[in-house]
């Protein structure tokens, strides 16, 4: 969350010395003026490897740990939490940041949608997208996607689609200090 912190000080000059006087403090989040939100969805749990929906994210950070395997050209799906209402993604920057290693290096294939509540595909935010490359070492892999404009339906989900190549496996790492976490910016409720 960005803050732009406004100060400002006169200093003025007297005969006999200087003084110096704040006249104005205020903070405004830059949220608040633009009309958009960044959501961030920390994983919580494993990721399911079925299209059932399962939430296994919050949008607070958890203080337990944890991980698993996407096995060799397997797919695991990590999903938002339910919408309550209906609401419009505008087409824009996405951000997916795993915790993960692999037994050799490699990258995983990225898909986004949005989903009704049985898990039914709504809008393709995403097509196909390709994360950074990841080593064999547990480390911090952050990507960028850029998708298109989405509608999630009241009582959906977000789906994140993760896929390994044959021949390798990711160990993908969640929790207190592996905050595995994807993000977007969506518009302000109007109600």
């Amino acid at each position: 969350m960005k803050t732009i912190l406004v100060l400002l000080v006169f200093i003025g000059m007297l005969s006999v010395g200087s003084y110096a006087t704040t006249v104005s403090v205020s903070s405004v989040n830059v949220q608040q003026n633009s009309g958009f939100l960044t959501y961030v969805y920390y994983e919580t749990a494993n990721a399911g490897t079925t299209t059932t929906p399962a939430a296994d994210t919050s949008l607070t950070s958890p203080a337990t740990t944890g991980s698993y395997t996407i096995a060799s050209a397997g797919t695991d799906y990590i999903w938002s939490t339910q919408f309550t209402a209906a609401r419009s993604i505008p087409a824009g920057s996405w951000v997916l940041d795993l915790w993960v290693s692999a037994s050799k290096a490699g990258t995983l294939t990225v898909s986004i949608v949005s989903t009704n509540s049985a898990g039914t595909a709504q809008s393709t935010i995403l097509s196909t997208g390709t994360t950074a490359s990841i080593t064999t070492t547990k480390t911090q892999v952050l990507t960028r996607f850029t998708g298109a404009a989405g509608t999630v339906p009241a009582s959906g989900y977000l789906r994140i689609k993760l896929t390994g190549p044959s021949g390798t496996t990711f160990t993908v790492y969640w929790g207190k200090a592996q905050l595995t976490d994807f993000q977007f910016v969506m518009s302000a409720p109007t109600s």
